[in-house]
């Protein structure tokens, strides 16, 4: 067996293994279809640790066609978000007014 690939399954953290609350959403989103065309970024509450972190592409952010997968900057676990509900998100704050 591959010692690099059974390295990578022994530390391959769960899908969905924690939750985060949204603050932010920084994407480029079409104003006819309300398709998101690129996600640049989401600010995000670790409910774990309660860690507040920014997620970029490649750096806790994978972003696809079909899901965006979050990863706690602590190593606790990653979330997956389908384009719906990042096309849905706003701000509290905005909500508010």
């Amino acid at each position: 067996m591959n010692l690099q690939a059974l390295a990578q399954a022994q530390y391959r953290m769960p899908p969905d293994s924690c939750r985060f609350e949204l603050l932010a959403v920084d994407a480029l989103q079409d104003p006819a279809s309300r398709r998101l065309v690129n996600l640049y970024s989401l600010v995000a509450r670790c409910l774990s640790g309660e860690t507040v972190f920014k997620a970029e592409e490649d750096r806790g952010l994978l972003s696809h066609a079909t899901v965006s997968v979050v990863r706690c900057p602590t190593g606790c676990g990653q979330q997956a978000f389908k384009p719906a509900l990042l096309r849905a998100w706003s701000s509290p704050a905005s909500d508010a007014a």
